[in-house]
C-alpha cells in the first residue's frame, strides 16, 4: 500500500523527473510549461507525492466560457463570458494509476475550485478531456458535456 501526501502547490524546485502519466500532452505540459505558467500566473499546479516521487498533479486556472459555447443551466442568467475555473491538466503517474489517486486529485481540485468560486465568483469547473477514457472518468463524477465542443463542466456552489 502506498501513502500519498496531501496535495500541495507544485513548485519548480520539486523533482518531476521520471513522471509519466501515459498522455504526452500532460507530460509535456509538466516538463515544458509549468515554469512559465507559474511566472505568468496563468495556472497553478497542485501535486501529491509518494516517498518523494511525484505521483500525480492537476492545474487550476481562471477561465471564461463564451455564451455561444454554453447551453442550459450553464448559460442561463450568466454574464458573457461565463466565469469558470479550468481544470487544465490532471495526470497520475502510470505506477499509481490503479490506486484511485485520480479521484483523490479531482476531489481536491473540486474543493479548491469551490472555495475560489466563493471568493471571486465562478459558475463551473471546466475540463477538456484529453481522451475518451478521460471523458468517461469525468462523467463518472457528474461532469456534463457542453454540446459537441469536447468540453465538460461541473456546477460549483449550487444552492
Amino acid at each position: 500500500m502506498t501513502d500519498f501526501t496531501f496535495p500541495r502547490r507544485l513548485t519548480i524546485e520539486d523533482d518531476i523527473d521520471g513522471f509519466d502519466c501515459g498522455l504526452p500532452v500532460v507530460n509535456n505540459w509538466l516538463r515544458n510549461q509549468l515554469k512559465n505558467a507559474g511566472k505568468q500566473h496563468t495556472a497553478v499546479a497542485y501535486a501529491t507525492f509518494s516517498n518523494g516521487v511525484l505521483a500525480g498533479f492537476y492545474t487550476l486556472s481562471a477561465y471564461g466560457i463564451n455564451h455561444a459555447e454554453a447551453t442550459g443551466w450553464l448559460k442561463r442568467n450568466s454574464p458573457d463570458p461565463i466565469p469558470a475555473i479550468l481544470l487544465g491538466m490532471l495526470g497520475v503517474d502510470i505506477r499509481y494509476q490503479t490506486m484511485h489517486l485520480g479521484s483523490q486529485l479531482l476531489r481536491d481540485a473540486t474543493l479548491r475550485a469551490s472555495s475560489a468560486a466563493e471568493i471571486v465568483g465562478a459558475k463551473a469547473l471546466l475540463v477538456e478531456p484529453a481522451s475518451g477514457s478521460a471523458a468517461r472518468f469525468y462523467e463518472h463524477y457528474d461532469f456534463r458535456h457542453i454540446d459537441h465542443s469536447g468540453k465538460m463542466f461541473l456546477p460549483l456552489n449550487r444552492h
